[in-house]
């Protein structure tokens, strides 16, 4: 394992002072907002201001979003007044600051010990901190960030596992994403066998705040899971491989990848093996790994690059002091050659972009050429002023503000008609209307029906069940026994009544008393699934 001294020892570099100056500029360029944002908003909005709870339908107990920690960040902010574009803008800075941060602490703790004290050329945080896909991902008022830092994170407690601050951090790692369990529980089990000791701080960390979030999640929501993870549980791996190779082949990932292994055989042979930290840069590639095949199964996400933002910058952030390495004796021309080197990689990379754009969008700040790959669209799309998702320049009292959502919740406490829709944004500007997500993110009986996706994400079968249900709840309401009651009223549909069983399983999870053993007899049951005949849609987006 690495000294300790690399964590207290912090000396940037000039090039990786740089990386942070570009990055940080880069990040507040390509700010943007992805639709999927605005569930997060409604549903703190709701909690903050509404004071009708953590919900996207009053009275309607579904957890329709996937980052705990991200909701529960955004609910402390809201209660201080923030602006939720500010706070998305200002999130993403601080959070490429503090990976910035943590990459340099990793390309020290994997320099040899000859090498350290000299030129960091840290050629994996050139690579990261200029890349279009990561910048974009410091953004889009998702938990993107947090996900982003928590690469950095395993990556510094693969190297210092016995620091209890980084085992308490690592122990909230699931709450990020709940895809970071698995490599989270993988590095206890290596870190266990190679240490021949408990990382005890990070066990009773995920104890408290894992265990504890879902012991509020039984209580509240009556589920062990969120309502996304049953709409995504799917296998689509064709599509996943799709999607990994549009994240691997734009920003030239494995020419880059097959350099750093190129240099670690030198240094290797070199200098000998306990100096390249082999099993440390195997760790981080195996934790990174489970994540990617999780991408994959699922077919990936309908935008370029997001859900596998953790595995591409831990890998890259395996081949950190390689080029040090190789480079601790040279000096004079060669040490300046590997200067020009490394700018010259930074400057290759920042031409670089996703094949959805014509060009790496650095002067324009729309969809200007925008088009969907292989049904994979990018975050220009969204970050399009025509989109009407991310606030023009120089807003004032946008609709993301405190003030303005408290004068617009403030005058609409009457139930507007119940109305569905496939866009966040326009159900977060309608705060009091009930509304059936016909892509079925909140909605918890469309999650619970197994139809193909279209697109990743993307059920457009699901939308005519979308329909049906609206048309129940205009009649009926939203509450338990509201499909029996159209059934007896002949204003049902056939679908309904073959599930019937199934749809009162999931009314009493959604409607449920918050009686807590009541509540972890259902979480505890088997799925429900409603089973309907295969829409033929055709649609596209």
């Amino acid at each position: 394992m690495p000294q300790q001294s690399a964590l207290s020892r912090f000396r940037p570099s000039p090039v990786e002072l740089l990386c942070l100056i570009a990055g940080v500029l880069l990040v507040w360029r390509f700010a943007w907002l992805m639709d999927d944002s605005y569930v997060y908003f409604r549903y703190v909005d709701n909690l903050v201001i509404r004071e009708v709870g953590l919900v996207w339908n009053e009275g309607e107990f579904v957890e329709g979003f996937s980052s705990p920690f991200w909701a529960m960040l955004l609910v402390v902010l809201r209660r201080l007044h923030a602006d939720f574009w500010m706070v998305v803008r200002v999130a993403g800075v601080l959070s490429f600051a503090v990976f910035w941060w943590l990459a340099v602490l990793v390309n020290r703790g994997l320099t040899s010990e000859g090498a350290r004290g000299r030129l960091a050329f840290n050629l994996p945080l050139v690579y990261l901190s200029l890349c279009y896909g990561v910048l974009c991902y410091f953004t889009s008022g998702l938990e993107s960030p947090l996900v982003l830092v928590s690469a950095g994170v395993f990556g510094c407690a693969v190297l210092w596992p016995e620091r209890r601050s980084l085992q308490v951090v690592m122990g909230i790692a699931p709450l990020v994403r709940p895809e970071l369990t698995v490599p989270f529980v993988l590095w206890l089990l290596i870190v266990s066998i190679r240490k021949r000791r408990l990382p005890v701080a990070a066990i009773v960390s995920a104890v408290v705040a894992v265990g504890g979030y879902l012991v509020f999640r039984v209580w509240y929501y009556a589920d062990v899971f969120p309502n996304t993870f049953h709409l995504k549980d799917e296998l689509w791996v064709v599509q996943g491989l799709q999607y990994l190779w549009d994240t691997l082949g734009p920003y030239r990932t494995l020419p880059f990848g097959i350099v750093l292994a190129a240099l670690f055989a030198v240094l290797r042979r070199g200098q000998g093996h306990a100096r390249t930290y082999g099993p440390e840069r195997l760790t981080m590639l195996a934790l990174a790994l489970p994540v990617a095949a999780y991408v994959v199964k699922v077919g990936g996400a309908p935008i370029h690059f997001k859900d596998l933002a953790f595995p591409f910058a831990l890998s890259m952030l395996a081949g950190g002091g390689l080029l040090e390495g190789v480079g601790a004796r040279w000096e004079g021309w060669r040490r300046v050659a590997a200067v020009v080197l490394t700018l010259a990689l930074g400057a290759s990379v920042l031409t670089m972009h996703p094949r959805q754009l014509p060009r790496m969008p650095l002067r324009q700040h729309n969809a200007f050429g925008h088009k969907i790959v292989a049904m994979i669209s990018d975050a220009a799309y969204h970050r399009a002023p025509a989109m009407g998702l991310v606030p023009g320049r120089g807003a004032g009292a946008n609709a993301l503000s405190y003030a303005f959502a408290e004068r617009r919740y403030g005058g609409s406490r009457e139930k507007a008609a119940v109305q569905t829709d496939s866009w966040c944004r326009t159900s977060y500007m309608r705060p009091s209307t009930l509304v059936v997500h016909s892509r079925g993110l909140t909605e918890p009986f469309l999650a619970r029906t197994p139809v193909h996706s279209d697109r990743p994400a993307h059920k457009f079968g699901l939308e005519q069940l979308a329909e049906d249900i609206a048309r129940v709840r205009r009649a009926q309401g939203f509450r338990a026994g509201a499909f029996d009651d159209a059934l007896e009223a002949g204003k049902g549909e056939e679908w309904m009544r073959r599930n019937i069983e199934s749809i009162r399983s999931i009314e009493r999870r959604v409607y449920n008393e918050h009686g807590f053993f009541a509540n972890l007899g259902m979480a505890l049951s088997s799925p429900e699934v409603i089973e309907v005949e295969e829409p033929e849609t055709g649609q596209v987006e």
